[in-house]
């Protein structure tokens, strides 16, 4: 069962590079064949798998409102011109391109979780 559980990956990796699909014609199939071995394979019941799709949409909906707020950010800060100002800061504290990037990826990951307003996964 443990190369059972490798199904919906190799599948997804199938049909998304091999025959080159969408993610939107290719991730249903990959659900259903999930769901079909975890009922099957597994013995899970009808409930319990409905709940574990419902729990991954949830977590889904969640990753996606992150991912949104740090478009809209970038988008807002592209069209307010304080991408700009940013680089202009960054070239004031040191003109050397290495020391730029030290500083930007020490404080990337706070940046994010500040823009964002909690933890970013």
């Amino acid at each position: 069962q443990g190369l059972l559980a490798l199904l919906p990956i190799t599948l997804s990796a199938v049909l998304l590079l091999g025959l080159q699909w969408s993610a939107k014609r290719a991730m249903p199939v990959v659900l259903a064949s999930t769901a079909l071995m975890a009922l099957l394979a597994w013995d899970m019941s009808a409930v319990r798998v409905g709940a574990s799709i419902l729990q991954g949409l949830v977590i889904t909906v969640s990753v996606l409102w992150i991912v949104f707020g740090a478009i809209f950010l970038l988008n807002t800060l592209k069209y307010t011109g304080a991408i700009d100002v940013i680089r202009q800061g960054f070239t004031n504290i040191s003109p050397d391109r290495r020391v730029q990037a030290i500083i930007i990826a020490w404080c990337f990951g706070t940046f994010i979780e500040g823009a964002s307003g909690f933890g970013t996964p």
